[in-house]
Order: structure tokens, then sequence, then C-alpha cells
């Protein structure tokens, strides 16, 4: 009986060597505190993927970073380059109004010392003293004057003065192409030079295209014609405009720019000119 329950015992109780084998068992199956801590930290991250090649894609996920920033650079040049020319074009444009100023307050001077010159000019004429040279301004006036007469005897002619148109017409034709060819070849020329009469100059050019045309189609009309009459009277008015052009802004400007002695000397090659044109046209 006593052997039995001894071998009860031994059946009960497993070995010793069964006892470490099982040991080790778990010890395998069951995961160190290491390793579980490990896998706890890494389970907070996400898994990195690998491509075919077997590098990580999280490299070139960080590989693109550089390219953001490469293209925020590129924005903060081109908006640096921006306000730069910005900056440029306010400068420009402040140096151009400052320009600008000066010219203005430059025409004004010179339309002063023109009327002051004119004035000066009128005076000296009638002082028995005077020079006698021929002023370039004052020669076109009195151009000026002649012209006034013919288109006043013009619009007062009918058709049945046909006579008396062709001879108008002719002397007009004649004497006002010697006036224009003083003033376009020496005056307006002289004149363009300076910024404050450029465009009074230009002005004047295109009201003698204007003039010269009308002359042309009065030529091509009949002096008896009805519309003889009429485009006389476009042409009468069209040079008094321009008469009152030149008189007032532009040879105002032009006795502000240049002295008596230069207007005397433009005279002087405006009258050689016009006598040569005008013993032209007559022979």
């Amino acid at each position: 009986m006593a052997k039995r329950s001894s071998g009860t015992k031994r059946a009960g109780r497993p070995s010793a060597g069964r006892t470490a084998r099982a040991k080790a068992k778990r010890g395998a199956t069951r995961p160190s505190a290491a390793r579980t801590s490990a896998k706890r930290a890494s389970g907070t991250r996400s898994p990195t993927k690998r491509s075919s090649t077997g590098r990580p894609v999280a490299k070139r996920a960080g590989a693109s970073t550089p390219k953001k920033k490469r293209a925020g650079t590129s924005r903060a040049k081109g908006a640096a380059k921006a306000n730069t020319a910005m900056r440029r074009d306010t400068a420009a444009a402040r140096k151009t109004a400052s320009r600008r100023t000066p010219t203005g307050q430059t025409a004004i001077g010179t339309a002063v010392r023109g009327l002051v010159a004119g004035a000066v000019a009128a005076v000296a004429d009638k002082m028995p003293w005077g020079s006698g040279g021929t002023d370039a301004i004052e020669l076109l006036e009195t151009d000026h004057r002649r012209m006034e007469d013919l288109l006043k005897q013009g619009e007062e002619t009918t058709a049945r003065g046909v006579k008396v148109r062709t001879e108008l017409l002719h002397t007009l034709t004649r004497e006002l192409n010697a006036h224009e060819l003083i003033e376009e070849k020496v005056l307006y020329p002289a004149l363009q030079s300076h910024p404050q009469a450029k465009d009074i100059v230009l002005e004047g050019y295109q009201e003698h295209h204007v003039a010269d045309l009308l002359v042309k189609e009065l030529h091509g009309l009949a002096r008896s014609d009805e519309q003889w009459g009429p485009k006389f009277k476009v042409l009468k008015e069209n040079i008094e405009h321009h008469i009152q052009e030149e008189e007032g802004e532009m040879f105002r400007t032009a006795r502000g720019i240049f002295s008596r002695e230069e207007l005397q000397q433009l005279g002087t090659v405006m009258a050689k000119m016009k006598a040569g044109a005008l013993a032209a046209s007559r022979a």
C-alpha cells in the first residue's frame, strides 16, 4: 500500500526534466518585456513601406520637402522682383513729373517774355532811331494783312466776275506759296527745336496743307461754278484761323525764345527767299 501511494505521487508530480522543458516552451511562446515594449512603440508609428527596389518610401516623401521649399523660394523671389520693378516705375514717374514741372514754368516764362518783347519791338519800330532791320515776325504779319485783304476781295466776287476771280486766285496762290515757303523753310524749323513751340509748329504745317488742297480745288473749278464761292469762303476761314493761331501763341513764343537780333537775322533770310520765290512765279 505504501508503494502504491508513492507511485501515485510520482505520477501526479511532473519530473524536473519535464518542468524545465515546459518553462522553456512557455518562454519561447511568450515575448519578452523588451520585445513587447518595442512592439508597442513601433505600433504607434505607421509601418514603413518599401518599394520594389527595397528602399523605404519614407525617404521619397522626405525628398519632396526640398521641392516645396524651392517652390516657396521661387515665389518669394518673384514677389521681390515685382516689388523692385514697382519701385523703379514709381521712381521713373516721379522723375518724369519733376521734369514736366519746369517745362510748364518755362512755357509761361517764354510767353511772358514774348509779350514784353513784342511790346518793345512795336515801340522801337516807331522811334526815329529804330534799327530799320527786317523782323521775321513783322514780315509775316505784313503778309497776313495782305492775305486778309485778298481774301476779302475774293469773298465779294460773284459768278459773273470770272476774270476778277481768275486774277485774284492767281495772285493769292502766288503770295500764299511764297508765305508758306519762308515759314516752312526758316521760321518753323527754328521754332520746332524748342519743346514749348513744337506742337503749334506741327499744327501750322497741317493748316498749310489744308489751304493748299482748297486752292488746288478752286483752280479746278470753273469761276462761274456755284461751288466756287462757298469753297473760297472755306479757304478764307481756314487762313484766318491760321493767322490767329500764328499771331497769338506762335509769334508770342517766338519772341520769348529768340532775341531781337536773332529775329532780324531770320527776317533778312526770309525776305530774300520771298523775293526770289515771287520773282520765279512771275517769270
